[in-house]
């Protein structure tokens, strides 16, 4: 991810990654931040083109696909295309749907792949200079992701994790909103 990017917007790309239609006002009690500046750094995002769609992902659209390695994409119908990379040295790996391959035939195709199903995960995504929410330390490695009451928190160690939830169970325990 950008190096550019603040804490507070990778958060938010994170929450928005595994599930982008999360309202404003979900953001802005998850992110422990006022709506009018959740609202700000969403228009903000997808001003700067950071993020460039909201989509859904159909169940279909995760089975019976084929991978097409092509010398050129050009002349290849777009409606058949659900994506496609440009690889370094200057071919094209295309994500169809199984049924269209034949449509395909005469392209110049270097090699077939038939996938039974796409997997994604939500959890991988780049993350610079966030803060743990416990410690306030930069989150060198790889951070902990906690889900609590409708919250996510990101923390750099299992030491913080642990203590993060004693705090969160002791301030629950008191009716403490946090």
């Amino acid at each position: 991810m950008s190096k550019n990017l603040t804490d507070l917007e990778q958060r938010m790309i994170a929450l928005l990654k595994s599930n982008s239609r999360r309202t404003v006002l979900d953001l802005s009690r998850e992110l422990e931040i006022s709506r009018i500046t959740a609202k700000k750094i969403l228009s903000s995002l997808s001003e700067q083109g950071v993020i460039k769609r909201f989509t859904i992902m159909l169940a279909e659209d995760e089975r019976d696909l084929v991978l097409v390695h092509l010398k050129e994409v050009e002349g290849l119908p777009k409606d058949l295309i659900l994506e496609y990379f440009s690889l370094i040295d200057g071919t094209y790996l295309a994500v169809m749907y199984y049924e269209n391959l034949i449509k395909v035939q005469n392209m110049q195709v270097l090699d077939v792949k038939i996938a039974v199903r796409r997997n994604i995960n939500e959890d991988c995504m780049r993350m610079e200079h966030m803060k743990c929410d416990y410690c306030g330390k930069d989150i060198v490695e790889k951070p902990i992701k906690l889900q609590m009451h409708r919250k996510v928190f990101y923390v750099c160690c299992s030491n913080c994790e642990r203590d993060l939830r004693k705090r969160r169970e002791i301030m629950e325990g008191h009716g403490e909103h946090a």
